[in-house]
């Protein structure tokens, strides 16, 4: 099977300009002919910056789209992280500048420093709806334990200087298929919590 789908969270308010959480990365993990991934997002399909594992390794990545173009996107490996660990990540976005970063234990990458997101400004406004995701792309054969975003905030002003905790009842969560994927995709995902989100990841 073609297995692309994910578990999303994502707030029911167009009200925000970032969001901040721990993800607390599984201890057992299993990818198989794909990947697994655990990231943030701002609108609703525009700008997405995260955590991914593969037989690479774990990877950070920072991308944007627009009309089903990447008007930018770069991943690449970071050693330092490890099964297990609890990584702050926080993402932003400055409408004024069309700029995203994602910082990775208070620290932005040189791949994820203030990026031009191009033409998926078009999709945003200076607030904006964000989102969780816990997603997988692979043949079906690919499983994590539990992962965790945890002490997760939303960005509530330009400045970062207040944040409010995300909690269940500003937000959806739903189990979605993702592109050309099996409409089944994401179906052996287990939502263990819906804000912050918590999963596991069984073989399909």
């Amino acid at each position: 099977m073609n297995r692309h789908g994910a578990v999303r969270t994502i707030t029911n308010a167009a009200s925000y300009t970032g969001v901040t959480t721990k993800l607390i990365l599984p201890t057992t993990i299993n990818p198989v002919n794909g990947y697994v991934d655990w990231y943030l997002g701002i609108g609703d399909a525009s700008i997405e910056a995260g955590i991914s594992y593969s037989y690479l390794g774990f990877k950070v990545f920072l991308g944007a789209s627009y009309g089903g173009t990447s008007t930018y996107y770069d991943s690449q490996v970071v050693s330092s992280l490890a099964k297990g660990q609890t990584v702050d990540l926080k993402l932003t976005y400055d409408h004024s500048t069309r700029q995203a970063t994602l910082y990775l234990n208070g620290a932005a990458l040189p791949w994820t420093d203030h990026k031009d997101v191009g033409n998926a400004s078009k999709a945003l406004g200076t607030y904006n709806k964000v989102k969780m995701i816990h997603g997988v792309e692979d043949q079906g054969a690919s499983s994590y334990s539990q992962a965790s975003f945890s002490q997760t905030q939303l960005r509530t002003d330009t400045a970062g200087a207040n944040y409010t905790p995300w909690t269940s009842s500003l937000s959806t969560t739903q189990k979605v298929a993702v592109g050309s994927g099996d409409p089944t995709s994401a179906n052996k995902f287990s939502v263990i919590n819906f804000a912050p989100l918590i999963t596991k990841l069984d073989p399909a």
